[in-house]
C-alpha cells in the first residue's frame, strides 16, 4: 500500500477531503479515514489492522499536520495569478463570501477568482479575463492541481484583507465609531429593534453598498461590481470624511 510522502503528491480535491475528515471526533476513526483517503483504499480494509500497524502508517504521513507550501505558482495551465491590488468590488465580495466559510473547502472557488486567463492588447499590455463567470462552475478546474501550487493564495489573501480592513476601518464601523457588539443584550423594545436593525444591516451590507453605488439603479449593478476595489473605497472614505 502506497502512501504519499508530502503535500507535493496531494491535489486540491484530496486536500479538501483530508481537511474535512478532521471534523471526525473519534481519533481512531479519523486516522483510519485519512489513511483510507491517502492510500485510496476502502476504510473497511484498514479497520482490522492492529494499533502498531496503524501507528507505523501514521508516522509516514506526518506532513498532513503541517500546512502545504505557501509558495504558490503564478501560472497554472492557461490561468495566471491576478494581483490582489487589482481586485474589483465584485471579486472582493465573492472572496469575502468564501473566506467567511471554511475556506479550506473552497480552495477551488477562491483560485478560480484569483487565477484568470490573460491576453495581450494592441499596446503590449496584459489584460485579464473579465469576471463574467461563476466560481461554482469553474472551481473543478483546480481540483487536480497540486495543493502546493495554490495553497499560498489563502494566507496571502488573509494578509491583504487584514491590511485592507485596517486601511478602511472607518468604513466598517458604526456611526459612533465603534464596532457592532454582537454580545449586546437589548433591554427595551426600542433597543431590541435597534439591535435587529444592526443585524439586518450587517447581513445585507454588501448589497446595500452596491445599491448605494448604483444610485438605486440596479441596471448599473455590473458597472459597480467591475469597479476597482481600491478606487471605490478611496472615494467612499473621502465621502465619509468630508460628509459629502
Amino acid at each position: 500500500m502506497y502512501l504519499p510522502k508530502s503535500w507535493s503528491e496531494i491535489d486540491v480535491l484530496q486536500f479538501k477531503e483530508i481537511r474535512e475528515l478532521y471534523s471526525i471526533q473519534e481519533v481512531f476513526t479519523r486516522e483510519i479515514e485519512i489513511l483510507s483517503a491517502l492510500a485510496d483504499i476502502p476504510s473497511d480494509d484498514l479497520e482490522d489492522l492492529d494499533i502498531s500497524e496503524v501507528s507505523e502508517m501514521l508516522a509516514k504521513i506526518t506532513f498532513i499536520n503541517s500546512e502545504p507550501s505557501k509558495n504558490y505558482k503564478h501560472t497554472i495551465g492557461e490561468y495566471h495569478y491576478k494581483p490582489l491590488n487589482t481586485l474589483t468590488v465584485g471579486e472582493f465580495i465573492d472572496l469575502e463570501h468564501y473566506f467567511s466559510k471554511d475556506y479550506n473547502q473552497h480552495v477551488g472557488h477562491i483560485a478560480s477568482i484569483i487565477y484568470r486567463k490573460v491576453m495581450t492588447n494592441e499596446w503590449g499590455e496584459t489584460v485579464y479575463e473579465p469576471y463574467e463567470f461563476k466560481p461554482s462552475i469553474r472551481y473543478s478546474v483546480f481540483d487536480e492541481v497540486c495543493i502546493n501550487d495554490v495553497y499560498g493564495i489563502l494566507p496571502e489573501y488573509l494578509a491583504y484583507r487584514e491590511s485592507f480592513m485596517t486601511t478602511y476601518a472607518n468604513l466598517f464601523t458604526d456611526e459612533d465609531g465603534s464596532d457592532e457588539d454582537e454580545d449586546e443584550v437589548p433591554v427595551t423594545s426600542d433597543e431590541a429593534k435597534a439591535v435587529a436593525l444592526k443585524k439586518s444591516e450587517k447581513k445585507w451590507g454588501w448589497e446595500r453598498l452596491i445599491y448605494s453605488l448604483c444610485n438605486e439603479d440596479l441596471t448599473k449593478f455590473n458597472e459597480v461590481t467591475n469597479l476597482s476595489l481600491i478606487m471605490t473605497f478611496n472615494m467612499l472614505g473621502m465621502k465619509k470624511e468630508l460628509n459629502v
